[in-house]
């Protein structure tokens, strides 16, 4: 019997690495939710769960998080008069 993989999200651009997605077929857990890749849902917000987190609520305020964590690292390199770090 064949698996039924999930469709895949149409292409978009990662908001926070500003890298072109989706790569090759992931597994379902794994599967970017735009606006962001999985990497900067992942790896900018470790304080608001565990690592490979399934929920989708879950993914959804890491997310929430992750977008946070870039503004605020971009206002303080704002108010440092540093360059942009995120393009």
């Amino acid at each position: 019997m064949m698996a039924i993989y999930p469709p895949r999200p149409a292409p978009f651009t990662c908001a926070i690495c500003l890298q072109e997605r989706p790569p090759p077929w992931q597994s379902r857990d794994h599967m970017d939710i735009p606006p962001i890749c999985w990497s900067c849902e992942q790896d900018q917000t470790l304080r608001t769960g565990s690592y490979y987190v399934r929920n989708p609520d879950q993914r959804l305020a890491k997310q929430i998080g992750a977008l946070a964590e870039m503004l605020q690292i971009e206002a303080y390199r704002a108010s440092q008069n540093m360059g942009p770090l995120y393009g």
